[in-house]
């Protein structure tokens, strides 16, 4: 049969834009494919920062990867010459015995990386931004702080290019399947053969993976931005990206114009949706209600009316963890998706994981809990580099 190319990315956003960098870098010839434009604003990554850091609440065995992610923001950075991650250090406030805080802390002590408890009266002191009960304390590091998630996308599709990789915008697919030694992308406009696939559709997981995107369950939520009383109060030096749990839940991050600052809340749950593609992207006023609350009680140094609101999908895993590697029973085909909103720190570091399945066949990376599977080796053999042949 005769390829296309090596590989198909399907989905050119968060994870997949970083996968066909790595391919491209790797030797393989590489075709993208992006339903809308690149660094689009309807998917996950949108709203001009996405939170790193590099302890985890949800999981120690993600450190690693977010050290090896902080390795790779550096290295594209350095391959483009722009500026993607910004270390402004991090808070991560609650409840003193909140799993959220114990992890992180277990997370720190585990992998050697430093950080300091603030109890409530600390907290008080050095960050008062952040009102807070007797109960509360805090976890501070310095390896937290944001990447621009639509310039790291388009970054990300601009190396790929300058390595040889050929990218459709505005060209949905409509099936991605196991075709004979390789694999067929069906599109509008006819079929195209590769050796392999990588889908990374984001909330579109369920209509486009086969098996796994039915595990996938799309979500709504909103981002907004809130004019500080003393915008000098805001600014990195005096105010890190933080996140809270607790009784608010929200993250948010440093002015980045000298007028407003980012807040996401997830107090409540993020609203299921059937279709991301026909989703309303109006703002109710009970939306802005909930959130006007919410920003009142944890965040009082704020005008709590937002002056800007966006919409955005993201989607989620029963368990939380992503589904990253091989596709159960459908030869040639690797998935990044089901990141539940907790992804785009780590993109580089996936898409480089990705890479591993696609040409090695497996991973010396500690990924297993991530796979679709969660056990077991790869599907087919490794899609060799070019002049590997």
């Amino acid at each position: 049969m005769s390829y296309e190319a090596d590989v198909a990315v399907v989905g050119v956003g968060s994870m997949g834009s970083m996968a066909l960098w790595r391919l491209a870098a790797r030797g393989l010839r590489v075709h993208g494919f992006e339903r809308f434009g690149i660094g689009h604003h309807r998917g996950a990554a949108g709203g001009q920062t996405r939170r790193f850091a590099t302890l985890s609440q949800r999981d120690t065995r993600n450190t690693p990867l977010a050290l090896d992610a902080m390795n790779m923001w550096r290295a594209l950075e350095r391959e483009t010459g722009r500026e993607l991650l910004t270390l402004t250090g991090g808070l991560i406030i609650g409840p003193a015995d909140a799993s959220e805080l114990v992890t992180a802390e277990e997370s720190a002590r585990h992998h050697g990386l430093e950080y300091e408890h603030l109890d409530a009266d600390a907290l008080r002191h050095r960050f008062p931004q952040h009102p807070v009960e007797d109960r509360y304390a805090a976890v501070l590091d310095r390896l937290t702080g944001f990447v621009r998630p639509e310039l790291s996308i388009v970054t990300a599709v601009r190396a790929a290019r300058a390595h040889g990789a050929e990218v459709w915008d505005y060209s949905p697919v409509l099936a991605v399947e196991p075709d004979g030694d390789g694999v067929v992308v069906r599109t509008e406009d006819g079929d195209r053969h590769y050796r392999a696939a990588v889908i990374a559709p984001g909330a579109w997981a369920p209509q486009i993976v086969p098996v796994i995107g039915q595990r996938v369950v799309a979500r709504r939520l909103i981002q907004s931005w809130y004019l500080p009383h003393d915008i000098e109060a805001y600014r990195a030096d005096r105010f890190p990206v933080f996140e809270r749990v607790g009784d608010v839940r929200a993250y948010g991050f440093p002015t980045l114009d000298g007028a407003a600052i980012k807040v996401g809340v997830y107090t409540r749950e993020h609203p299921v949706i059937d279709d991301p593609g026909s989703a309303d992207l109006t703002i109710s006023l009970d939306d802005v209600r909930l959130l006007r609350q919410d920003i009142a009680r944890s965040l009082p140094g704020l005008n709590p009316d937002p002056v800007t609101m966006s919409v955005h999908f993201e989607g989620y895993t029963p368990d939380g963890k992503p589904f990253i590697g091989p596709v159960p029973g459908m030869p040639g085909l690797f998935t990044a998706c089901g990141f539940s909103g907790a992804g785009f720190k780590f993109a580089p570091a996936i898409g480089d994981l990705v890479a591993d399945y696609v040409v090695d066949g497996g991973t010396d990376r500690d990924a297993g809990y991530m796979r679709p599977e969660r056990a077991g080796e790869s599907t087919r053999p490794a899609v060799p580099a070019a002049g590997a042949r």
